[in-house]
């Protein structure tokens, strides 16, 4: 008899503990830019608001007013170094003077936070949280805001997540986790050589040319 009411007790008990939360997410794939972004399939993708924008997402409709956008812009000037200097490319072009000029399109838009040396998809990043005004995507609203700036191969790449400031810190932790989905295209190989022999090591090819100078070809 006791087992009897033992086997009922932890059947009565396995109903009313609480069934574990099911996240659903979608990826998204940009052809033009290769650019892949995971976001929960409960936000829905609207209408950029400018040209450079790859994608605007929403969160449900709410007081918070979340929403992350990603913006591409060609950027070839730093293409010329090899991968193992864009830690230092990040550093000088896009940190606290990139964030101003940046966040200069908002009204009354103030840096909060801001490091060096993070990471967006395959790039070095700069990261800050900032405060601004704006209307973008629903109503004039104080808003606060995670970016991440990263140039990878041949585009700048900027993630902005925000949301109504005084929801901010609930928003915080997801705006992360969609930060942290972005991927880029493979454009740079770990080897300098590819999958190529080392090359580089072969002997150079030495030759005097027209005005007597010894030149030589790598």
């Amino acid at each position: 008899m006791r087992l009897i009411r033992f086997t009922a007790l932890a059947l009565v008990l396995s109903l009313a503990a609480p069934q574990a939360a099911k996240a659903d997410y979608f990826v998204w794939n940009d052809v033009n830019t290769g650019l892949q972004i995971t976001y929960p399939d409960t936000w829905r993708q609207v209408s950029s608001s400018d040209p450079n924008d790859v994608i605007t997402i929403m969160a449900p409709s709410g007081r918070g007013h979340a929403s992350c956008r990603i913006r591409a812009n060609d950027e070839q000037r730093f293409m010329v170094y090899p991968p193992r200097y864009d830690w230092a490319v990040q550093e000088k072009n896009f940190s606290r003077d990139f964030w101003d000029k940046y966040l200069a399109e908002y009204n009354n838009h103030a840096v909060e936070e801001m490091a060096d040396g993070s990471g967006v998809g395959r790039g070095f990043a700069s990261y800050a949280v900032a405060t601004y005004e704006s209307a973008v995507q629903g109503p004039e609203m104080p808003r606060k805001a995670i970016l991440f700036a990263t140039n990878y191969n041949d585009k700048l790449y900027v993630a902005e997540c925000s949301s109504h400031a005084d929801a901010f810190a609930q928003w915080k932790h997801l705006f992360l986790s969609v930060a942290k989905s972005v991927d880029f295209q493979k454009a740079d190989h770990e080897l300098t050589t590819g999958h190529y022999r080392n090359f580089l090591n072969d002997p150079h090819m030495r030759y005097i040319d027209t005005d007597g100078n010894v030149r030589e070809h790598y």
